[in-house]
C-alpha cells in the first residue's frame, strides 16, 4: 500500500466516524429534547448547526424541533432540504409526511410515505405507520369517490392547475380544469365552488348559482359558496363579479381549525353575518 492511498484511506475512516457522530449526537439532542430537556436539546443543535450546517441529519433534527414548536411550514422546508441532500435518509421523508398530514397536504403526504415504505426498515415503526396511512388513503378514496388513491390524486393537480387559471383570471381555461376534475371525483365541493366564481366572474349567474347550489348540496356547511352564492344572487344576468379573486384552502385553513369563514367575511367587510 501506497503511502499516499493510505492516507486517503485513514481520511475515508475519519468522515465516516465523523458522520456517525453527528448522526448519533443529534438523536440524543432529540432525546433531549423530548424528555422536556429542551434548552440542552437546543444548544447541541445550534452547536452542530454552526460547524455542520449542510449535514442531512443536522436539518433534520432543527426540521424536528421546529415541528415540535408546530412551526409546521419551516419544518417542511428542512425536511424537504434533509431529503435533497441524503434520498435515503426514511426519518426525513418519514417526518415531512407527517409535516405534509397536519397540512391536509395529501399528495405530498402519500409521496414521502411511499419513499418510507421504499427505503424504511421493513417491519419497524415508520414502515408500518405509512403503509397504514397509504391503505386507509386508499380506502377513503374509494368509498367516498370509488376512484383509485392515484385517480384522486391525478384529479388534485388538475384541480391546482384550475386554482392557477382561476387567480390569473383566465376563467374558460379554469373552468375546463374544474369541470375535468369532477370527472374523476364527482363530490369535489371545492370544484363547483370555484366554477361558480369563474361563472360569476363571466356574467353567468344562472350557471354560477347551478354551480355554488351543488356544492352546497354536496356540504351544506361549505362556508365559500354559502357567502358567493348570496353574492351572485344579488347580481345580474350578465353582471361581472369584479376583484381580485382571493384563493383559499377552506378545509385546511378554516374547517380542520374551527375558524368561521362567514365570521371573518363579514367582520373584513363590516357586515353582520346571518
Amino acid at each position: 500500500m501506497t503511502r499516499k492511498k493510505g492516507r486517503k484511506e485513514a481520511q475515508a475512516k475519519r468522515e465516516a466516524s465523523s458522520h456517525i457522530d453527528i448522526e448519533n449526537v443529534v438523536d440524543d439532542a432529540l432525546r433531549l429534547f423530548e424528555e422536556g430537556e429542551r434548552r440542552q436539546g437546543e444548544k447541541i443543535l445550534e452547536k452542530l448547526r454552526k460547524k455542520h450546517g449542510q449535514h442531512p441529519h443536522v436539518i433534520f433534527g432543527l426540521g424536528v424541533l421546529e415541528a415540535f414548536d408546530n412551526n409546521v411550514d419551516k419544518a417542511i422546508l428542512l425536511f424537504k432540504r434533509a431529503t435533497q441532500i441524503s434520498p435515503d435518509l426514511a426519518a426525513a421523508h418519514f417526518n415531512l409526511g407527517v409535516a405534509y398530514q397536519k397540512k391536509f397536504q395529501i399528495p405530498g403526504m402519500v409521496t414521502a410515505f411511499r419513499r418510507v415504505v421504499e427505503i424504511g426498515e421493513a417491519g419497524g415503526y415508520m414502515v408500518k405507520h405509512a403503509q397504514d396511512m397509504l391503505n386507509m388513503l386508499e380506502k377513503q378514496t374509494k368509498e367516498t369517490d370509488g376512484i383509485s388513491l392515484d385517480e384522486y390524486l391525478f384529479g388534485y393537480e388538475i384541480f391546482n392547475q384550475g386554482v392557477e387559471y382561476m387567480t390569473s383570471q383566465s376563467w374558460d381555461d379554469a373552468i375546463a380544469k374544474f369541470e375535468e376534475t369532477i370527472k374523476i371525483t364527482p363530490k369535489h365541493v371545492q370544484s363547483y365552488g370555484n366554477l361558480g366564481i369563474c361563472y360569476s366572474s363571466l356574467g353567468r349567474q344562472e350557471e354560477a348559482l347551478r354551480a355554488y347550489d351543488k356544492a352546497i348540496e354536496l356540504d351544506p356547511n361549505y362556508e365559500p359558496a354559502l357567502i358567493n352564492r348570496r353574492i351572485a344572487e344579488s347580481l345580474k344576468e350578465g353582471e361581472c363579479l369584479g376583484g381580485q379573486v382571493k384563493t383559499i384552502e377552506y378545509y385546511n385553513e378554516y374547517s380542520l381549525k374551527n375558524r368561521s369563514y362567514i365570521e371573518e367575511y363579514a367582520e373584513m367587510h363590516g357586515i353582520m353575518p346571518e
